[in-house]
């Protein structure tokens, strides 16, 4: 076909599928026959974001809300996993979206334009919202620059990994999982699916290869602090965007793995069992290890076994309208949690609680997130995502018709 030809297809058509960041339906490519919806998938995404809330809300930088010395400390053994353990979901799942929802006919410019238009205008108004109420100085040119940009994890400094909106390190992650995808996927595409196993197997032991390296062989320095690991240790081995690769084609072998029929499915209850049992050993593990390589294999599985619900047609309570909802808005949720922490945490002024109202802070701070996730997807994420692919459909037709 011919390539203007195609482009135009691609630009004038519409269909709806699951979005590769968030499981959200977006604006993407010509209506063809796809693999099914996978809305489960859609709705795990934000009891994942919510790990990452729980964790945060147990960290003296952002609240940890309880007065007991010994509740606090309960608290953060039981969460304290949970931050690693979302992200870790986060970054396999786009691997396997992506696999999932990839079409032959796509191009690569308009890959990168819904990824653009998904992720970047959310990252720039939370940005901004950083510097109102105080969690950056605009003295601090460097850092919130290299922070806009999406650059600042590629920077071997603790002051740059958590800058700003403190979330929003993973996105340089992502941006970085975005920009390489359609390369990878060309290449996965020549490998015979026999070997999709073999893959999976490789890009673990992978992981395990390069963390085992760092942890043996890189120098540490400086502590990072809340957490029982070097700055430098920490920097390579979680906050580099190369040193998580691994996991997001841990997510593209999966999804290959299942599209064509090769996986183990387990149960829900088997693989959450499974999860469980890997997030209570992570705890009893060298710190290094217990932030990615221990998630991939057992994040991967319940992955598939959500997937497999949708595929035979269960009705779960991750598929039911309301998670699918909360599903929706997970990416701004993820966007916000941090400010609303901070606010109560520069509203309190550092106060602690006992049990029951620690609780009830926490409980407050969730609402008042989700409020806001639900207020910014409807009213600026959504409509900023559609402005932005409209306004570069409508100029790449004007293009094509005047080379035509």
């Amino acid at each position: 076909m011919n390539p203007a030809i195609n482009r135009e297809i691609n630009i004038d058509a519409i269909r709806t599928d699951v979005n590769e960041q968030d499981g959200s339906q977006s604006v993407t490519a010509e209506k063809l026959p796809s693999q099914p919806k996978l809305p489960s998938l859609t709705g795990s995404r934000f009891w994942a974001a919510l790990l990452v809330f729980l964790f945060h809300s147990s960290l003296p930088s952002d609240l940890a809300p309880f007065s007991d010395p010994t509740i606090q400390h309960i608290f953060t053994v039981i969460v304290g996993k949970a931050g690693w353990l979302g992200v870790s979901y986060f970054f396999i799942l786009s691997g396997f979206i992506m696999v999932w929802s990839a079409k032959d006919n796509d191009t690569v410019g308009d890959f990168y334009l819904r990824r653009f238009a998904k992720i970047y205008p959310t990252h720039c108004l939370t940005w901004a919202v950083a510097f109102v109420i105080g969690a950056m100085s605009i003295y601090q040119y460097k850092l919130w620059s290299s922070n806009l940009l999406l650059l600042n994890t590629w920077v071997d400094d603790v002051h740059y990994f958590f800058v700003g909106n403190r979330p929003s390190w993973s996105l340089c992650i992502e941006a970085m999982f975005y920009l390489s995808f359609p390369y990878l996927f060309r290449v996965m595409k020549t490998i015979p699916k026999k070997f999709d196993l073999l893959g999976l197997t490789i890009v673990t032991a992978g992981s395990l290869l390069v963390q085992t390296y760092i942890y043996l062989w890189v120098e540490p320095n400086k502590m990072m602090g809340a957490f029982p690991i070097s700055q430098q240790h920490f920097w390579v081995s979680y906050i580099f965007p190369p040193s998580r690769i691994f996991e997001f084609l841990a997510g593209m072998f999966a999804a290959r793995l299942m599209m064509h029929g090769r996986i183990l499915v387990l149960s829900k209850t088997a693989s959450f069992a499974l999860l469980a049992a890997s997030y209570l050993g992570s705890m009893y593990i060298p710190y290094q290890f217990s932030m990615s390589v221990v998630f991939i294999i057992p994040v991967s599985l319940l992955i598939v076994s959500i997937a497999g619900d949708d595929l035979k047609n269960r009705n779960t309570w991750l598929n039911t309208k309301m998670s699918v909802w909360l599903g929706e808005i997970s990416y701004s949720f993820y966007m916000v949690h941090f400010l609303v922490l901070f606010y109560f945490l520069n509203l309190t002024a550092g106060r602690k609680f006992s049990l029951p109202e620690g609780i009830a802070l926490i409980a407050v701070a969730l609402v008042l997130s989700v409020s806001c996730a639900s207020f910014l997807y409807k009213y600026f994420e959504v409509p900023m995502m559609k402005l932005i692919l409209e306004k570069c459909r409508t100029r790449s037709l004007v293009v094509l018709r005047k080379s035509a």
